[in-house]
């Protein structure tokens, strides 16, 4: 009766102990995942902005662009340089550089198309200091009168108190080759002495500068 009694709690216990070893040895499923807040929709890329296309008032002056440069006989040095047309503008630098490397004057020019389709020229000239000239303190300001063939002639505006030209009459450029640019300072005219061989007398004849420079290499 005893061992009956012992035999039965021994298989009971064996049936409890094996019940927990399969328990224990049974694969466990992994929690769920927490829930991720959803994701924000991304942002579409910006839309590529396309340069504002050059004014066909400035293609003309295209032969202008680049950086040229002229030894005048005295050793002075004279470079201007054009960067080419941007929607509706240009920009120009002159230097002049005296035979010792030191600056002698400097000017910068800015071609704009106007509101009325009309080419303006505008031009700042500064000492090698870099102080404004007390007799040029305002801007000079030219009109493109003609441009074709690769020549492009300026004269001042109409209103003289906006021109600040002075006697200045015209400003030519032009292509003479691939690798010269020309230009022709003209003033109106303006009385001068001329000897006739007797006596000297005044007459009135434009002063006209010629430049030629070369494409710097």
């Amino acid at each position: 009766m005893i061992q009956t009694m012992i035999q039965t709690m021994f298989q009971t216990m064996l049936t409890t102990v094996f019940a927990v070893a399969l328990s224990l040895s049974a694969p466990v499923d992994p929690p769920a995942p927490a829930a991720t807040p959803a994701a924000a929709p991304a942002a579409k890329p910006a839309a590529p902005r396309t340069p504002a296309p050059t004014a066909t008032e400035l293609a003309p002056l295209a032969f202008m662009a680049g950086h040229w440069v002229t030894e005048l006989p005295n050793g002075m040095v004279s470079e201007e340089l054009w960067m080419p047309a941007r929607g509706k503008s240009m920009l120009g630098s002159f230097r002049q550089t005296r035979p010792d490397g030191t600056p002698a004057f400097f000017e910068f020019t800015q071609l704009v198309v106007g509101a009325n389709g009309e080419v303006l020229l505008r031009q700042v000239h500064v000492h090698s200091n870099f102080e404004t000239d007390p007799r040029r303190k305002d801007p000079m300001t030219l009109r493109l009168s003609s441009a074709k063939d690769n020549v492009a002639v300026f004269v001042p505006v109409d209103d003289a108190a906006k021109a600040n030209a002075g006697d200045l009459a015209s400003v030519t450029y032009s292509l003479n080759d691939a690798d010269t640019l020309a230009m022709r300072i003209e003033s109106k005219p303006v009385k001068q002495g001329e000897d006739d061989g007797a006596l000297t007398k005044a007459v009135a004849k434009p002063v006209v500068i010629d430049m030629k420079l070369k494409r710097a290499k």
